[in-house]
């Protein structure tokens, strides 16, 4: 579940950390060994942001286009689905997403 869609970072085109570099190798993991932790330095994607409000939207393909794409890009690079997808403070705020909704029913 994503919340508070309506004021995600993204709106602004804020950097999104995907990974790590220590001692000049990328990785997506940190290690549990915290000698060296200063050592990490966090990579960033930046993505496009959208400039139209998203509050209230309870239907996906109603969202700006640059949203959909920001949701795709959590589920890409996390490896987790996304299910619901919170756009206000309210419960009638929060959309169910096609796919898992299709779960949901079957």
């Amino acid at each position: 579940m994503v919340t508070k869609m309506a004021r995600a970072g993204p709106v602004r085109g804020d950097p999104v950390c995907t990974g790590y570099k220590i001692n000049g190798r990328q990785t997506d993991t940190i290690p549990a060994d915290m000698l060296g932790f200063q050592a990490i330095q966090p990579v960033y994607t930046r993505l496009k942001g959208w400039n139209c409000p998203t509050e209230g939207i309870t239907d996906y393909e109603k969202l700006p286009r640059l949203a959909q794409v920001y949701l795709q890009f959590v589920e890409r690079e996390s490896g987790a689905k996304i299910g619901m997808v919170s756009t206000g403070p309210e419960r009638d705020q929060t959309m169910t997403l096609p796919e898992f909704e299709a779960e949901l029913r079957s």
